[in-house]
């Protein structure tokens, strides 16, 4: 790449002014005039005849000659200063004239030397620059890369840019910029472009494009430039593709953090109202189950008891999907037919839906089955039929499909290729979302709803219930096609729990065992200790776990079981069951809270062992659950 900058301007020294060329010629001059001029006074031509003609004729040829001898004696020299400056303009390295005179013949022949030394010196100069460029354009680590400011062809580039892009050196220098570019960022590229300006530097980030078709994200560092003898562009790219995924890993795992400390901001002010309101819940829901047991049929005021009744159940709700959201939720998972749930729900959907609006159902043969929390899963297919029949408000299809997920899908989905999975695929036809919605339809509030018509807990609320029951769930949607989700649990062999009471039959609820009830909050024991009496058992009610330990102790007979509020004062539940245990032999525990921190709760009891009740309760949920528990095998000592 030469420098077509302007030399310096040196001084040149003058040369001497020669004259013997100057001289010789004058002389010459005069000798080749002399012959006939001396003729011609001797022996002038009118009168001197034949003889005189001849004489005049003889000096005439003298003349000649003299001329041609003087003019080859100055024509040699200036043809071999011709040939002398022709070497030079050729570029013959090291040629000098060898004309050595004091006439202006040698001093051109001087000149000519030493303007042939000082070209020589400033190719030496020029040659020793070019090839300190080439060495750092050549062996830059960054690619490299000089185009043209017209044409945009690339008019160099070195062996870093050649690894990079793929391309042979042949194939890259027939190349436009544009070639390199992604086609997406053409336009911006043909925005940005500015016209040529000595001393001008511009830097930005662009996606380019290998010869295989791999995209690379460069920051490109652009330079103005004229080594190549017209107006170009070098420019130093950094591959940044890796930096800018990491860049993105990042925003996406501060995204996660964030809304992991927004759950758990949630978590916190749920859990720190929830033990109370569930007690309010429950007392409510107790007292009146209890009105309407001594009701008749037709009493006028069995409705308005009912209606307060239906008001504490929509609470109850409320109350466990901030749980839920949050995750502090105590899930009472059960190993499921996942088609078993599905048809339980399916006449629920075809109400939920309306007419406009079929529902197909697809259920798989050899699934297998599930862990999970029935009334969780329940609640999550309802919360996407929900979803479904709002983004179809002129009709269509709704598809519940399960089925196993076979080895394409485990790693189109990212699941963990060591265990079997089974998808339960809620599909919809409806509006469908567009790829800047879907990242936000887990976070809690996020509604696309009209204000009113949402609450942004429904897919969240799903989200964490299907984490808990470590599943995943993915979406897929198109706008104007519809919105597929995937709800993926873990696939077990084992076979369905069956559970022993499903008749309501209040003399399959009764019994005469003894259960010592420990609760903090009088309102909850209170219609707890009454719901219980009723169906026949004997109650010993204590306010706290120091209160329970004392009538354990005073008391003579047998206590089959436990029932105990896992967060009070003092002594909490966990560690009045370990004691009781300890000192009864064979106790039954049934822990029930609204709200309580895992590590109270599980520390020490294993996950099999736990039995427990979510507050808020109805009577008849209380009542199910302690004979549930009594029925079962006395618990090893």
């Amino acid at each position: 790449m030469p420098d077509q900058s302007l030399p310096e301007q040196v001084d040149v020294p003058p040369l001497p002014r020669g004259t013997g060329l100057r001289a010789r010629l004058l002389v010459g001059a005069l000798l080749i005039a002399a012959p006939p001029l001396l003729v011609s006074v001797l022996a002038p031509i009118p009168g001197a005849g034949a003889r005189g003609l001849v004489l005049f004729a003889g000096a005439l040829l003298v003349s000649g000659g003299m001329a041609v001898v003087f003019a080859t004696g100055i024509a040699q020299p200036l043809q071999e200063l011709i040939n002398d400056a022709h070497a030079l303009a050729v570029g013959v390295a090291g040629h000098r004239s060898q004309i050595r005179s004091s006439d202006e013949i040698g001093s051109l022949a001087t000149a000519l030397n030493q303007m042939a030394e000082t070209v020589e010196r400033r190719n030496a100069a020029l040659a020793d620059s070019e090839r300190r460029y080439r060495f750092l354009f050549d062996s830059n680590p960054l690619p490299m890369w000089a185009w043209d400011a017209d044409t945009m062809l690339i008019l160099a580039v070195n062996e870093a840019a050649i690894d990079q892009y793929g391309y042979d050196r042949d194939t890259f220098l027939s190349l436009r910029i544009l070639d390199l570019i992604d086609p997406t960022e053409h336009s911006r590229f043909r925005g940005a472009r500015l016209p040529f300006s000595e001393s001008r530097q511009t830097a930005g980030t662009w996606l380019h494009r290998t010869t295989d078709g791999r995209q690379l994200e460069m920051e490109v560092i652009t330079t103005s430039s004229r080594r190549l003898g017209r107006a170009s562009w070098l420019s130093v790219g950094i591959d940044v593709t890796a930096r800018r995924e990491a860049e993105r890993a990042l925003a996406r795992s501060e995204a996660q953090l964030r809304q992991s400390q927004k759950m758990e901001a949630i978590g916190t002010f749920a859990g720190g109202i929830s033990h109370d309101f569930g007690n309010l819940l429950t007392g409510m829901l107790g007292y009146c189950d209890l009105a309407l047991g001594m009701m008749a049929v037709d009493d006028p005021a069995r409705r308005d008891v009912n209606e307060i009744r239906a008001l504490a159940v929509r609470g109850t709700d409320l109350s466990r999907q901030i749980l839920a959201v949050s995750r502090k939720q105590i899930a009472q998972p059960t190993v499921l037919d996942p088609n078993t749930v599905i048809q339980g729900v399916d006449r629920l959907l075809a109400r939920i839906m309306g007419e406009n609006i079929d529902v197909l159902t697809t259920l798989g043969t050899d699934l297998g089955s599930i862990r999970i929390d029935a009334a969780q899963l329940e609640q999550v297919m309802l919360s996407l039929a929900s979803n479904a029949r709002d983004a179809m408000p002129s009709g269509g299809t709704l598809h519940v499909a399960t089925l196993r997920v076979d080895d394409t899908d485990v790693e189109s989905f990212g699941l963990d290729a060591q265990r079997e999975w089974i998808v339960i695929r809620v599909s919809d036809t409806g509006v469908g979302m567009t790829e800047d919605i879907l990242p936000h339809i887990f976070e809690p509030f996020f509604t696309t709803k009209e204000r009113g018509k949402g609450t942004g807990l429904g897919l969240p609320l799903a989200y964490g219930m299907i984490d808990q029951a470590g599943g995943e769930i993915r979406v897929n949607s198109t706008p104007g096609q519809g919105t597929t989700f995937h709800l993926l649990l873990p696939r077990l062999d084992e076979r369905p729990d069956s559970f022993a009471i499903e008749d309501e039959d209040p003399e399959l609820l009764a019994g005469q065992e003894t259960v010592l009830l420990t609760e903090d909050e009088d309102s909850v024991r209170m219609v707890a200790t009454a719901a219980l009496e009723r169906r026949g058992y004997r109650v010993l009610a204590a306010a706290d776990g120091e209160s329970a330990i004392a009538i354990s102790r005073a008391y003579p007979g047998r206590i089959d079981l436990l029932v105990t509020d896992v967060v009070m004062p003092g002594m909490n539940g966990r560690q009045l069951a370990e004691q009781l245990e300890r000192a009864r032999p064979g106790i039954h525990v049934l822990f029930v809270s609204g709200y309580t921190d895992d590590a109270v709760l599980l520390k020490g009891v294993s996950l099999d062992e736990r039995t427990f009740l979510q507050k808020p309760f109805t009577s008849l949920a209380l009542a199910r659950r302690v004979r549930a528990v009594l029925d079962q095998s006395p618990r090893a000592s």
